[in-house]
């Protein structure tokens, strides 16, 4: 069992992370930010291929009625598209527009610019122990919800 201080401390930091995570990348700074959910949603379709609204909920340990909406207002913006199952089933997939795929790129490398300005003076060993605990830490939470997300990392520009 780890100390109450240390996991306080990570709760409290993690929270924080999220608040940063964004500072220094405002979306005046490009076309259009895409929402937290489009950005999930896509990076999910784009890293493991087509799915249904019920596959997508799964993998997100969420209700359909929700990822349904969210899937929905994707779809009135133009980023995700509705698909036949490639595999022959009758349920309909989902799978990113090409203007999606653009505009998550545009988006993963704006927050990606950000980061690097945040941690430009740290040391490369520094980045990547971060990097590797924070999948650690990531993986550790799909395993345990069993919902593990596939990882294809974008390149660097």
């Amino acid at each position: 069992m780890h100390s109450d201080d240390s996991v306080s401390e990570l709760v409290y930091e993690n929270m924080l992370l999220s608040r940063y995570a964004l500072q220094g990348a405002p979306p005046q700074s490009r076309r259009e930010a895409l929402d937290r959910s489009s950005t999930v949603l896509l990076a999910r379709l784009q890293a493991g291929g087509p799915m249904s609204v019920a596959e997508l909920a799964q993998s997100f340990g969420l209700d359909i009625s929700t990822v349904h909406r969210q899937v929905a207002a994707a779809m009135k913006s133009g980023l995700i598209e509705r698909i036949k199952d490639p595999e022959g089933g009758v349920a309909k997939k989902h799978q990113p527009t090409e203007e999606g795929v653009r505009r998550l790129a545009e988006e993963l490398e704006v927050r990606r610019e950000s980061y690097q300005r945040f941690i430009a003076d740290w040391p490369q060993e520094d980045v990547t122990a971060l990097a590797r605990l924070t999948r650690r830490f990531n993986e550790s939470v799909e395993a345990s919800l069993g919902h593990s997300w596939p990882r294809h990392y974008p390149a660097e520009s």
